[in-house]
């Protein structure tokens, strides 16, 4: 953040300026590094910019960091100079959010820090695996490998959700504008003719009362509707903040049918991916069994992959601990007993990453070509809703003239 100062030396006299900083102990600090005595530092006073009031809209994209990863990797690999290398990732970077970042990740290193320190003072572009990877990179010399292996994890989980996105786009933009339809032809070309059925004095047909009492019941609830939306909302989102009720809805979520085998096979293949990276890279079992773990956005995961641990530290292995959690397929917990048996953790957990993404792959695309058709039933029924609806009025209008 930005601080105003007030500061004094010889040969200038009181000055007055700005400087950034993290706190105002750094920006002191920093004051005085400028060869000045600081008299009075305080936060600068300023309107949010729309990168505070809209952070998701102005934050670092998985392209963006996929992209930031490939060049680093590429020019540290070819001996460039550390420093060199991110000011002129931070000149050429078109991400404003992420041309900040560089410039204090550079200040960190200019003063003699780690590029891991530095990465992980921004926890909201740099994951604690990515950290760990630079960490485990800058460690063993081999930096560049290590950023190429992460750009390669964060690629595969940018397709997959990029896939996802694709195939679904179209069925609902198709669904959304169908209700679009349907609202218009309700409120705009219906309500005349239902005023000429009142002037005859024909019954209007079923389907069309259906439609309008459906129409009248959210027009006049609208407030109420909205209300119970975000009551519902909130709810849910204070109900995911309790840890205990947290725990039961992901286990509901991971034995829910289709979605369930489709996020337990992500996880796995994720968490499979990251063991595989960080022992290669040289890093102890116990380590990458946590990073591993911090990776599980699933609590009944991270709890099985807990006592995992827990049982290793103890001088027990891995297997008898997970084991005891039926959530794991038998098969991952084979392949998992087999390396540590064999010492082969590491290409049996990378054979586990590939088995796994191929997976969630072909039930992804299974997934999603079973969302095309359903998809055109849902728009067909919609489509003949609207035809009865606004087609049944008149053709009764035209049999009621004599």
């Amino acid at each position: 953040m930005r601080f105003n100062y007030v500061a004094y030396n010889i040969a200038q006299g009181v000055v007055k300026g700005q400087v950034e900083a993290r706190d105002q102990a750094e920006a002191r600090a920093e004051v005085v590094r400028g060869g000045y005595k600081p008299l009075r530092v305080t936060p600068s006073r300023r309107l949010p910019s729309l990168e505070d009031l809209f952070p998701s809209l102005f934050g670092v994209g998985t392209g963006v960091l996929i992209r930031l990863c490939r060049q680093l990797a590429t020019m540290v690999s070819s001996g460039g100079n550390l420093l060199r290398v991110l000011e002129m990732l931070q000149s050429e970077n078109s991400n404003r959010v992420m041309r900040r970042v560089l410039e204090a990740i550079r200040r960190k290193v200019d003063e003699g820090g780690a590029l891991s320190e530095a990465l992980a003072e921004h926890p909201k572009v740099f994951s604690p695996l990515f950290v760990s990877v630079v960490e485990v990179g800058e460690y063993t010399g081999q930096l560049g490998p290590a950023l190429d292996q992460m750009a390669n994890i964060l690629e595969k989980e940018h397709e997959a959700k990029q896939k996802a996105m694709r195939t679904m786009m179209y069925p609902m933009a198709i669904i959304g504008l169908s209700m679009v339809t349907l609202g218009v032809l309700m409120t705009v070309a219906l309500p005349p003719l239902l005023k000429v059925f009142d002037q005859m004095g024909t019954q209007v047909p079923l389907m069309t009362r259906i439609a309008m009492t459906l129409l009248g019941g959210v027009k006049g609830n609208f407030p109420k509707i909205f209300l119970a939306l975000i009551i519902l909302g909130t709810a849910f989102w204070l109900v995911r903040r309790i840890p205990r009720m947290r725990y039961w809805l992901d286990a509901a979520q991971i034995r829910a049918p289709l979605m369930g085998s489709l996020i337990l096979a992500g996880e796995l293949s994720r968490f499979s991916r990251t063991m595989a990276m960080l022992l290669e890279a040289g890093v102890s079992l116990a380590a990458a069994l946590q990073q591993g773990m911090s990776g599980c956005k699933n609590l009944v995961l991270r709890r099985a992959f807990a006592d995992a641990e827990e049982s290793l530290m103890s001088g027990h292995g891995l297997t008898e601990a997970l084991r005891r959690h039926p959530i794991l397929p038998t098969i991952f917990v084979e392949l998992m007993m087999i390396g540590e048996e064999s010492n082969s953790l590491r290409r049996t957990m990378g054979d586990a990453a590939d088995a796994y993404q191929k997976q969630l792959d072909y039930r992804l695309d299974s997934i999603l070509g079973m969302l095309e058709p359903a998809a055109t039933v849902v728009v067909a029924a919609i489509v003949a809703f609207i035809a009865f609806s606004m087609f049944l009025p008149i053709y009764s209008g035209l049999n009621a003239i004599p």
